[in-house]
């Protein structure tokens, strides 16, 4: 059976007599247990769908493994009896990481601007304004969404997940600031729409707050510009640009040429991240 490095494999989240773990139906190589992380195998009884009996070590009827953070008290035998109830999903995948800023030690708080500043530059290499930084927390602040870091690693917390408590969930600073340029872009254009069809009392409110907007919209495009997807972009950009060009000289002229930057385009498209399950699912559409 494959053996697994628990810090290199996203894990089913589960709960199992109340304690949050993560599983796997692999074996965990245990050496690779960061500290403070248990590691328990489960054993399955006559049905095969669920797990009848924990234990520090299982060599037949193997069902998994769970990881976590609490201790299980084992009977005089090593072991801890299991009902088809006592074990459940929660549908969720987590790193090691995650798991970690969820059910041990909680990241850093960066809702101030200047730490965000120096943590950015610092520990992820990507230098960003202080008016940057405001305008990031702000718009992540209106979502429901904060950052926090834990061993120079970013992560974004949901704070409408659970009441009373943040989920937090690893990110990079291009997908944060990929996801505030989205949310600028929905605004603009649903404060555009409604522009259109206000009354003369609420449309000068409206303007100011579209203009608002629109010089948000130039400070998020100069960040995301620094970002990977950005160079992407404007590398594709370049491309087309030049192909375009090159096109025009076939035969076939300008029909060919529109033709193939259309393709070109609508293919770019991939070099996007795809918003989260999780934030789709909250309505602040990572």
């Amino acid at each position: 059976m494959v053996v697994i490095d628990a810090n290199k494999e996203d894990m089913e989240e589960v709960e199992i007599k109340g304690h949050m773990a993560l599983f796997t139906e692999l074996r965990v190589d245990k050496s690779t247990l960061p500290d403070g992380v248990n590691c328990y195998e489960l054993r399955h009884g006559d049905d095969d769908s669920y797990p009848a009996e924990l234990e520090e070590n299982v060599r037949v009827n193997y069902f998994g493994a769970v990881l976590m953070t609490d201790k299980m008290e084992l009977d005089k035998e090593g072991r801890v009896a299991l009902s088809f109830d006592d074990f459940g999903f929660s549908g969720e995948e987590l790193s090691m990481t995650e798991y970690l800023a969820n059910y041990g030690e909680e990241p850093d708080d960066l809702s101030v601007v200047a730490n965000l500043v120096s943590f950015a530059e610092n520990d992820l290499n990507f230098p960003i304004t202080e008016q940057e930084a405001d305008k990031l927390l702000g718009y992540l602040e209106g979502h429901e969404f904060l950052l926090g870091k834990k061993e120079g690693k970013l992560f974004q917390g949901d704070l409408g997940y659970e009441y009373g408590k943040v989920r937090w969930r690893e990110v990079s600073i291009d997908y944060v600031v990929n996801r505030v340029a989205e949310w600028n872009y929905e605004f603009l254009e649903s404060a555009k729409s409604e522009m259109e069809y206000a009354d003369s009392s609420a449309y000068a409110e409206m303007k100011e707050y579209y203009d608002t907007l629109c010089g948000d919209e130039k400070i998020l495009d100069e960040l995301f510009d620094r970002t990977i997807y950005g160079k992407e972009l404007n590398n594709l950009a370049e491309k087309i640009a030049l192909d375009f060009i090159q096109n025009m000289q076939l035969p076939e002229g300008i029909d060919v040429a529109i033709q193939r930057m259309t393709e070109e385009i609508a293919a770019g498209k991939d070099l996007l991240p795809e918003v989260s399950p999780e934030l789709k699912q909250s309505g602040k559409a990572r």
